[in-house]
């Protein structure tokens, strides 16, 4: 099953931690106002809107300060410091349903998310260790029932102890909404911070929210990109400082106001699309999937009818080629916000199927755009060959390794050029230079795991990526540059492997076929030379 990918980079994480700023108490701002609930509610005054992740179920909205700036704690923590605006719809729920020999099983693809607020603290959403500090408060605003809550972190979570404050709005008995802060607890500071947490939390109350105009288009006419159009625009009614743009081929969802960014963004998607449907053309991808099904023989395994309904699920049944075609692009302000709204720590950028969206940063402030558009190549390639493949996860020397050769097209005068990816070259041939690289005949063999540096090796993550792109590089480029002892049987071992993981959706079987006769000393020797 397709899992999300990331372009790993370990030094971001760590760019962010130096780079900001110490947060004040802030300060209260203007009326947010949702329209799936019809509230209104005031917000921290110049803090940064975060949206949710699609499939989250509890978060409708996060504020942090701009630049994601902390709270110090003690004398090396931090604290960094949001506001949560919550759902707690307890209401029932129509359930997805799948077929299995005739029977229907309910499936909920994403969990219902915490059914409460105390059960959404437990499960350490705002960090670990918290309990109800005092009695709750029982109150009135504006004609809602509400209570307020205060929470204080366990002893040694924190170096100083961390306190949340929050107010739960009792709308109906199975849906509650609810503010969250976070904030030190020290009694002088807490002081401080209390006072406006409280003053927006008092603040909320329902809104009037008018009709949208009925649609021109006729639902039963709409096409799939008309109906992923209308659903974005919905949604973005609660994240209204995130706007939608589009492509021939992409929605691309971003808070970023530059416009000339921006048009350059997604003039770079649908250019090197066209670098990824030149090798993977689709007409191919069609037949090898015909080739696989009439390789089918007897009945299907439990696994494999549960990873077909499970896809069915995730795409909804939808054409792949219509589905690539309305691909998603979110577009984070900066690397701060990419990491509070979910991005895995060490990564640039990721691909999730299961949220059908690639999430990157504009890194202009640290990086450069150079390694913006790295990783939008990188993440793009993952996004493109899913809608064909779906289900069949490559080893990551593979996948990673091709993600990373898209990473060395360099743009220019709206044409790509295939170039070295300049993030890999020096780590690769510091690698082979010192004997430290891992053996052919075992890196292509490594699971996802061990590629990402749980191995035997004690090889990182990064010396993997970097392999992974060095190797892929030789065998798409070798030949055609006269690399030194290239052997003709070498062609075809990426076709070979691509082919056969299509047809079995077996990883081994794909490795046992791309390497069948092939002298891997040789191999590794020639790719050494070919890189260092």
């Amino acid at each position: 099953m397709a899992r999300w990918h990331r372009l790993w980079s370990a030094s971001f994480v760590a760019v962010c931690l130096a780079t900001a700023a110490v947060a004040q108490a802030p300060k209260t701002g203007p009326f947010y106002k949702n329209t799936s609930f019809a509230f209104e509610i005031k917000v921290p005054a110049d803090w940064e809107q975060v949206p949710p992740d699609p499939n989250e179920k509890n978060l409708i909205v996060k504020y942090d300060p701009a630049g994601l700036k902390y709270v110090p704690l003690g004398t090396s923590d931090q604290l960094f410091v949001h506001c949560w605006l919550l759902k707690f719809d307890r209401r029932k729920k129509p359930e997805s349903e799948a077929k299995d020999d005739g029977k229907t099983i309910k499936i909920d693809l994403f969990g219902g998310g915490s059914k409460d607020l105390a059960a959404w603290v437990k499960n350490g959403e705002c960090g670990p260790g918290f309990s109800v500090e005092g009695k709750p408060k029982d109150f009135e605003v504006n004609k809602v029932k509400a209570t307020e809550y205060e929470f204080l972190s366990a002893n040694k979570t924190f170096e100083e102890p961390v306190k949340l404050y929050a107010v739960v709005y009792h709308l109906e008995t199975d849906l509650d909404l609810a503010m969250v802060f976070n904030g030190p607890a020290e009694p002088k500071k807490w002081t401080k911070w209390r006072i406006p947490f409280a003053e927006m939390g008092k603040s909320f109350r329902h809104a009037e929210i008018k009709a949208d105009k009925p649609s021109d288009i006729d639902p039963s006419k709409m096409t799939l990109r008309d109906k992923t159009r209308a659903d974005w625009i919905t949604k973005l009614k609660d994240t209204p400082e995130w706007k939608l743009y589009e492509t021939p081929n992409y929605f691309v969802v971003s808070c970023n106001s530059d416009k000339a960014f921006l048009d350059e963004l997604m003039g770079r998607l649908e250019a090197i699309r066209t670098k990824y449907e030149e090798d993977y053309p689709y007409e191919k991808m069609q037949e090898l999937k015909k080739l696989a099904a009439t390789l089918q023989t007897g009945e299907k395994t439990p696994e494999q009818k549960a990873e077909e309904e499970f896809g069915k699920l995730l795409n909804g049944g939808a054409d792949p080629r219509e589905m690539s075609r309305c691909s998603i692009v979110r577009v984070c302000k900066d690397a701060e916000q990419y990491y509070s709204y979910g991005g895995p720590g060490g990564s640039a950028g990721y691909w999730s199927p299961m949220a059908k969206e690639l999430v990157l940063y504009d890194d202009r402030k640290v990086g450069g755009k150079g390694d913006t558009w790295a990783v939008l190549n990188h993440e793009g390639f993952h996004q493109f060959i899913f809608y064909f493949y779906g289900s069949i996860s490559p080893h990551s020397w593979y996948n990673e390794g091709t993600g990373d050769f898209y990473s060395g097209y360099q743009y220019k005068a709206k044409r790509f050029t295939l170039e070295k990816f300049q993030w890999r070259v020096g780590t690769i041939k510091d690698a082979i230079q010192s004997g430290k690289y891992v053996p052919l005949k075992d890196f292509v063999r490594w699971t996802q795991a061990e590629y990402y540096g749980q191995n035997k090796l004690g090889v990182d993550g990064g010396q993997n990526y970097a392999q992974g792109w060095s190797f892929i590089f030789f065998l798409r480029t070798g030949k055609k540059a006269n690399a030194k002892g290239w052997d003709p049987k070498w062609d075809g071992i990426l076709e070979a492997y691509l082919k056969e993981l299509a047809m079995t959706n077996s990883t081994d079987k794909a490795v046992e076929k791309a390497f069948d006769g092939i002298d891997m000393d040789a191999l590794e020797e020639a790719w050494k030379a070919y890189t260092k």
